[in-house]
This record gives structure tokens, C-alpha cells and sequence, in this order.
């Protein structure tokens, strides 16, 4: 989702993937794990995000040692609330592999 001058007003959900932030000719991306989206009337931007890490930042071993740790959680979970948290596990650790490798 872009947004640029006479955007309408919106509310919208962040689901973890990347942040670009344009600010004249530089361009900084981070990834965020979840949160909100308020495109003001005026083209502004608030988000509010539960993490926010520099992409530059993530380190992918770590990335791929906690998607295979989860990827364990949700094939030995015998809850519903066990599976749940797994796969939101994989799910964050997933967008943020796919945010370092493009």
C-alpha cells in the first residue's frame, strides 16, 4: 500500500512484512511484526507497530533457526492455544525471510 498526496483517510492492519519509508531520495526499510496503518486526510502517516527492527539489521540465522524451532513447536503441539502460538510463530519468522532475502 502506497501512499501519496490526496490519499483518502485510512485505517488498515499491518501483517508482518516490510516498511518502506520515503523521506526525499532516501528510502529506509524495516520490518514490522503487526500493528496499524492512519492515512490522515493530508497524506500523513501514523503507524503504530509492536516491533520495528531496521532490515539491514536481521540477522538470518537466527531468522531460520526460529522458523525451524516453530516449525518443531507445531508438529509436536498438542493444544489448540500450542498450535496457535507455533504458527504465529512461523508466520512472523516466514515474512521476516522473506523481508532479508527480497
Amino acid at each position: 500500500m502506497g501512499v501519496l498526496p490526496g490519499h483518502v483517510a485510512t485505517i488498515a492492519e499491518l501483517k508482518p512484512g516490510v516498511l518502506s519509508v520515503h523521506e526525499g531520495n532516501n528510502v529506509n526499510k524495516y520490518f514490522v511484526s503487526s500493528g496499524f496503518a492512519f492515512i490522515h486526510a493530508n497524506s500523513y502517516a501514523d503507524i503504530i507497530a509492536v516491533e520495528a527492527v531496521p532490515v539491514d539489521q536481521i540477522d538470518s540465522a537466527a531468522v531460520q533457526k526460529g522458523l525451524a524451532d516453530f516449525s518443531q513447536k507445531l508438529n509436536t503441539a498438542t493444544t489448540d492455544l500450542e498450535k496457535a502460538e507455533a504458527q504465529i510463530g512461523i508466520d512472523v519468522h516466514s515474512a521476516l525471510n522473506a523481508a532479508i532475502t527480497g
